[in-house]
């Protein structure tokens, strides 16, 4: 059977023993202090709300690293742990905090803990969401739906922190119930959608998926480790040795944007999907290829 290749390292939380242990022992204690306070051992319900807010953080902050260590946007990964954390920090502030900061300290406090977490959640979501390839064209429009559909709302609930009076206004123009009609109307595709999208890239999966070299194959000169006969391979594909038949696949990572866009072929100097700048190391440069498709 062939088994998957998994590309590890390239995030520092992944790929590093000290932090997933840290990452462990953060979650460990924060269940027990739930597990004390349940239990009434303690009874300060604010070691309870403290354990449940540092593991809701630990959780972000994994989900974050492990879309990172598979080379999907690393930096915004990077960016959502740190907004993600500085909500932890200012939740936590306000649950320890709470009696001094008054009614309008708490609001305000809230508020701006709120647009934090928001973000993180948000980008935490739609790296997943976009994160996986392949599954074809209706994939791809439910993908995308999905990731507008809760980028709108998102940008609606940041508003609604930042301006909330006017927000409410907003509201009460559309009408309430139509309002909360299209919000779970819109929460129906986005669920939908989410668990719609790993279903229809498994069955895509009997398929040939986003075939190497878009569809066409690099030759790649080889001695065969057994014999030493000399190969001639395709890239990304199954082969076998002409003299001793001993089965050797060669796999190539082929260039990508950080947005995942392939670059093989491209001849302009940024992507044709993001519009980021594409560095010259990034264009392909091999050999002449076949027009045979995978």
């Amino acid at each position: 059977m062939k088994q998957p290749i998994i590309r590890t390292g390239r995030d520092s939380i992944v790929s590093s023993r000290v932090a997933l242990r840290a990452f462990l022992a953060v979650v460990s204690v924060s269940a027990v202090l739930g597990l004390l306070v349940i239990m009434n051992v303690v009874t300060d319900t604010r070691f309870l709300a403290t354990s449940a807010i540092v593991a809701v953080g630990c959780m972000a902050t994994f989900v974050c690293a492990l879309v990172a260590d598979h080379g999907r946007f690393a930096r915004w990964m990077r960016s959502a742990t740190v907004v993600g954390w500085l909500g932890v920090l200012v939740w936590l502030f306000l649950v320890w905090f709470e009696a001094a900061l008054g009614s309008k300290g708490m609001e305000i406090t809230a508020r701006i803990a709120g647009a934090l977490s928001l973000y993180a959640v948000w980008s935490i979501f739609s790296a997943v969401t976009l994160a996986p390839r392949g599954g074809g064209t209706i994939t791809a429009i439910i993908r995308w739906s999905v990731f507008v559909l809760a980028s709108w709302w998102s940008a609606v609930g940041e508003f609604g922190l930042v301006e909330p009076d006017i927000a409410e206004v907003v509201v009460n123009t559309i009408g309430e119930q139509w309002f909360f009609r299209i919000v779970a109307a819109s929460a129906v595709v986005i669920g939908a959608g989410t668990l719609a999208q790993p279903v229809l890239i498994r069955i895509a999966g009997a398929a040939p998926q986003e075939s190497a070299i878009r569809g066409r194959r690099a030759k790649v000169a080889l001695g065969c480790p057994r014999c030493g006969t000399r190969c001639e391979l395709e890239t990304n594909t199954d082969a076998k040795c002409a003299a001793c038949q001993l089965a050797i696949r060669v796999e190539v990572e082929e260039p990508r944007c950080a947005c995942g866009y392939l670059l093989f072929g491209l001849e302009t100097s940024t992507c044709p999907e993001c519009g980021a700048a594409v560095p010259e190391s990034l264009h392909w440069k091999g050999a002449p290829v076949t027009s045979s498709q995978a």
